[in-house]
């Protein structure tokens, strides 16, 4: 399979998608939520990130329990990177005109692509990969010059 019917693929089989899974970078993990129609959730320790219909909004957290709506500076329609793993299309890892990366190749695996090889721009050297489970169609990890993000739980379809 190609890259790009590789993302189609995912992005097709992730829009349906409710699904909770923690991801874990360097430092912090992620709980991130996703629900058909746009609707997300990621929470860290202290803040809450969620949007859906109505638009984005972001929460404080206050550790002795409860929550303070805070303003944001965030542009409308953006998405929490750690949604990525399990709206693989919205990563920019596929060679779109805005997206960082390119795929420079698609490694298959036992049950179907298993890893896509990344690099910042076409015929330059690897940098990074995307870890894929065809089973489930969703990024296992991702791994980047600026971030390495892995899912380390997941409930869903």
């Amino acid at each position: 399979m190609d890259a790009r019917a590789l993302a189609d693929r995912l992005e097709q089989v992730s829009r349906e998608r409710t699904a909770s899974a923690l991801v874990a970078d360097t430092e912090h993990t992620l709980e991130v939520s996703v629900a058909p129609g746009g609707r997300w959730v990621v929470r860290t320790w202290q803040t809450e990130w969620s949007a859906g219909p109505a638009g984005l909004r972001c929460w404080r957290l206050i550790p002795a329990g409860g929550a303070t709506e805070v303003t944001h500076d965030r542009p409308e329609g953006w998405v929490h990177p750690g949604v990525g793993l399990l709206w693989p299309a919205l990563l920019p890892v596929w060679g779109r005109p805005d997206d960082a990366y390119r795929p420079t190749a698609v490694l298959e695996g036992v049950f179907g692509p298993a890893q896509v090889v990344l690099a910042a721009r076409e015929g330059e050297a690897p940098v990074g990969t995307l870890h894929v489970d065809a089973r489930r169609w969703l990024c296992t990890a991702l791994e980047l010059p600026e971030v390495a993000w892995t899912l380390t739980e997941f409930q869903g379809a």
